[in-house]
């Protein structure tokens, strides 16, 4: 579940706070992932970006991949973190669970997410890169507009 993992990264900035006492930075984050965490349960929170953070948590200590963790690893540290922050972050992370499988797919060739569709993967095992960007404008551009992009990037890349 979701909020699991946003509470156990947030117990891990606990720890770090026990380690680090002088810097309070880690106890605003672990503040700010319990209060994402307790936000994901409630009903305030979007079921569509629920919905696509879901195929990239795959255990209860993985969402996504090495970008997804950095991102909710500085979640508050050191900035407040409201309502409003929590849903531009829930939308963010969705972009960069999908940064991350695509980066999985061009590294092993895969998709565990099964969140790509057939041009991206090709694209990724053709080792294109695409930015977070796309992916952030993924959700609101038809089939179309994301093949047009995928193709304008592999353009770029085969320069």
């Amino acid at each position: 579940m979701l909020s699991d993992y946003l509470r156990s990264q947030a117990e891990w900035r606990r720890q770090e706070q026990k380690d680090y006492p002088m810097d309070m930075r880690n106890e605003k984050s672990a503040a700010a992932l319990e209060s994402l965490a307790e936000f994901v349960d409630g009903p305030d929170a979007s079921s569509a970006a629920l919905d696509r953070l879901r195929p990239h948590l795959f255990d209860e200590n993985t969402l996504g991949g090495e970008q997804t963790k950095r991102a909710v690893s500085r979640y508050g540290y050191g900035t407040a973190a409201t309502r409003g922050h929590h849903v531009a972050f829930l939308e963010e992370l969705g972009a960069r669970c999908e940064l991350d499988a695509y980066d999985h797919a061009r590294e092993h060739g895969e998709d565990r997410s099964r969140t790509l569709v057939a041009f991206e993967l090709a694209a990724a095992k053709a080792g294109v890169a695409l930015p977070l960007r796309y992916f952030e404008r993924r959700p609101h551009s038809t089939q179309a507009e994301q093949r047009q992009a995928v193709e304008g990037y592999s353009a770029e890349n085969a320069e």
